[in-house]
């Protein structure tokens, strides 16, 4: 008390010098301080000791148990089993290009034109050939009329002969001819037998030459027809309906045979070929054998492919299998060789759960919201899906986690059982599909 009347005492001799608007400023700080230290020294003591929970703000989801298609999300390539490099059939210069690249074309469509004058001279030269080889036939066929004439008429000779010398030979028994003119006459039956011998060896070698003379008539023609195919290959037109996707010449250049010139592909003949993982291989070979479709959407568009097959080998350095999904692109939206993701839809299972991708913890447990506490489970995983709201949602198996429970919706790094939460939403429930057609029609 002493202390504060000193300082009382002081503060009137200090004030007493200072001017009255500086009093009043003092006054009104004194006042604020008194107030401070009077609200400080009522204010109520809290325990160190004592720690109030914290409620932790969350959403919540609601379970439904229903049938629902899993979907795989992997990317792929476009490619064709019908993808033609054309080749020129002939040598010659290159007239015309008709097509560009990444024109479509039809079947027959004439894209390349070649000079076919020196074709056309050849085919002129294959028809001499046939020509000639056609009189050579007729000659042949005229030679052996005459040959069987001659071979006639020297069988006649040699009769006449043999029998004036066996005269002869009477006459000579009888001396009354000399036996030189016997001798003479011999040797003329002799040298009319050669000969006879010599034409009929040549009548017998007729069908031979008839032979020879009509191979050479066919190869002429056929080389002749070979010419004129020659001739039409000038043209190079499209096998199939399709897209152009390459081109390797130019008007003016000159082409060998062989040489490809352009390339296409049929564009109803599209498949994209996906490498799946090993988890999914079986469901796919066991839906081919039960006759069930997957269909895959192509980036989200309404492009849609379906599983073909399964490739019968396994690329070195991959222990899945690529699947092979037959799509059709009317549009000309594919192209050939672009990379594309699939999202495929899997058969659908049935008692299955769609959770949403922040419910899920670590892939394998979930929290249920009973009285505003978590309590932990575990959930086993069989896929996912995209909803339509175009959100992740994991698909889990009905178990311990049953339909109709409240589930931490909100992704809680602090999240625990027993923690203390507060719900700020109200979900509603979708409503549950009765048949599954409709759920493969809703995704």
């Amino acid at each position: 008390m002493l202390t504060i009347t000193r300082v009382k005492d002081v503060g009137l001799r200090f004030m007493g010098k200072i001017s009255r608007k500086n009093r009043i400023l003092a006054g009104l700080i004194a006042a604020c301080l008194v107030s401070t230290g009077t609200l400080m020294a009522t204010a109520p003591k809290h325990d160190p000791n004592v720690i109030e929970e914290k409620n932790w703000p969350v959403t919540r989801a609601v379970t439904q148990a229903r049938t629902l298609s899993p979907e795989l999300h992997l990317f792929g390539r476009v490619e064709t089993p019908r993808h033609a490099k054309l080749s020129a059939a002939i040598a010659a210069e290159v007239t015309q290009l008709l097509t560009s690249e990444g024109q479509r074309v039809s079947a027959g469509q004439i894209l390349v034109s070649l000079d076919r004058s020196e074709e056309e001279l050849l085919l002129q030269q294959r028809s001499a050939d046939l020509a000639d080889s056609e009189a050579q036939l007729q000659l042949v066929l005229r030679d052996i009329e005459t040959d069987k004439e001659v071979l006639q008429h020297m069988q006649n000779l040699h009769a006449l002969t043999i029998s004036k010398a066996g005269r002869l030979q009477t006459l000579n028994s009888k001396n009354l001819i000399a036996t030189e003119r016997l001798e003479d006459t011999q040797q003329e039956v002799a040298r009319q037998g050669i000969q006879l011998a010599r034409q009929q060896a040549q009548v017998d070698n007729n069908p031979q030459r008839v032979s020879q003379a009509q191979a050479a008539v066919d190869r002429n023609l056929a080389r002749l027809e070979n010419q004129r195919i020659n001739v039409q290959r000038a043209d190079i037109r499209a096998p199939f309906d399709g897209r152009i996707s390459r081109l390797l010449v130019s008007p003016g250049d000159r082409v060998q045979p062989g040489q490809v010139l352009i390339s296409l592909y049929d564009s109803n003949a599209l498949q994209i070929r996906v490498p799946v993982p090993s988890s999914a291989v079986g469901k796919m070979k066991q839906a081919l054998r039960d006759g069930s479709t997957i269909n895959a959407k192509i980036n989200g568009h309404k492009i849609k492919a379906t599983l073909q097959q399964l490739a019968s080998e396994v690329s070195r350095g991959k222990s899945g299998v690529d699947a092979l999904f037959s799509v059709a692109d009317e549009n000309g939206n594919l192209e050939l060789g672009r990379a594309v993701e699939l999202a495929i839809t899997m058969p659908a299972i049935e008692d299955v759960i769609a959770l949403p991708l922040q419910s899920v913890y670590g892939n394998k447990r979930v929290f249920l919201i009973e009285d505003q506490r978590l309590s932990s489970i575990e959930v086993s995983p069989i896929g996912q899906r995209i909803n339509s709201q175009g959100e992740l949602e994991i698909l889990v198996r009905r178990g311990a986690l049953e339909s109709g429970v409240a589930i931490l919706a909100s992704n809680l790094p602090k999240a625990s059982t027993g923690l203390k939460v507060e719900v700020i939403n109200k979900p509603v429930p979708e409503p549950l599909p009765e048949k599954i057609e409709e759920v493969i029609a809703a995704q």
